[in-house]
């Protein structure tokens, strides 16, 4: 069983080929968005090994002064990107779409052209993205009629290993082995996606940007810091005792939690939030609310 927390774990082709089957067997009818879930991860894995760490020198002054505090280490604008890496997966990534043949080809392919005949920069969309600049996204996705959603799919994911990189990089200054008292990621103050019960007992939260993951209070939620056991509550999943999803009546959050006691098959972290699209229809129509929202 993998060891979830293992900030240098390395997934290999096979490992996720294979997690992804495992999933597959259970939800035959995903087989389709898990295959191509499974190549776009596979490349993110490749370009991530790529990627040599970011030295943590260069924010020394900033990274030790908020380390002992409960601040992220750093701002989003800081994280810094591999911008080649970066750009070349954009285009696998567009590559992959391509072939799908799905509602988004016609915006990726749009996309691709912009890059190719360089009217489009991919490191403009890069630092637009980073820097939180959603007007200039807006521009660009109008003026070349891209799907905004589509557009800001395709940033992400292609940054995506740099900034598992970098947070990886200089999570060095953190305690690791103690609970972080907010919900917010350590390292760059984003939500997280995913809730993890270890398979020692402990639970561990995902962020939903950088990737990075953190030890959490077990009764806690991480989106308002809600401690009241009587307005915290679970739902299980039916047939799929592995998942159950931890929702705050306060804020009328949820967030999906995985088991690690009660799964045997293989686990990529990645794959457990996309392979569950029903969860999140389901508890929204309920009137729960996603706490993670970088990609809708």
């Amino acid at each position: 069983m993998v060891n979830t927390m293992d900030k240098h774990r390395i997934f290999t082709s096979d490992y996720i080929s294979n997690a992804v089957n495992d999933i597959k067997k259970i939800k035959p009818d995903y087989s389709l968005l898990l295959d191509l879930y499974e190549r776009i991860f596979i490349e993110q894995e490749n370009s991530r090994n790529s990627i040599s760490q970011v030295n943590p020198l260069v924010l020394t002054e900033s990274i030790s002064e908020k380390s002992k505090g409960q601040f992220p280490l750093v701002d989003i604008s800081q994280l810094i990107i591999d911008g080649e890496s970066s750009e070349k997966l954009f285009m696998e990534i567009c590559g992959i779409l391509l072939t799908a043949g799905n509602g988004v080809t016609e915006s990726v392919r749009r996309a691709v052209d912009a890059l190719e005949s360089q009217t489009l920069r991919a490191k403009e969309l890069f630092s637009a993205f980073i820097g939180g600049d959603e007007s200039f996204l807006a521009i660009i996705a109008e003026k070349f009629n891209i799907d905004i959603q589509v557009l800001r799919f395709l940033i992400y994911n292609s940054l995506k290993p740099s900034l598992n990189m970098f947070s990886q990089g200089i999570s060095g200054s953190l305690d690791e082995e103690k609970e972080w008292g907010e919900g917010f990621c350590p390292v760059c103050g984003s939500m997280p996606e995913l809730s993890v019960f270890e398979e020692n007992g402990k639970r561990s939260l995902l962020c939903g940007f950088c990737g990075y993951q953190w030890l959490s209070k077990r009764i806690y939620c991480p989106f308002c810091g809600n401690t009241d056991h009587e307005t915290l509550q679970y739902f299980e999943i039916e047939g799929e005792e592995e998942y159950r999803v931890d929702v705050c009546e306060k804020c009328c959050r949820y967030i999906k939690t995985l088991d690690m006691k009660k799964t045997s098959r293989l686990v990529y972290l990645p794959l457990e939030n996309v392979s569950t699209p029903y969860i999140d229809v389901r508890f929204k129509e309920m009137g729960y609310k996603a706490g993670n929202t970088v990609i809708e």
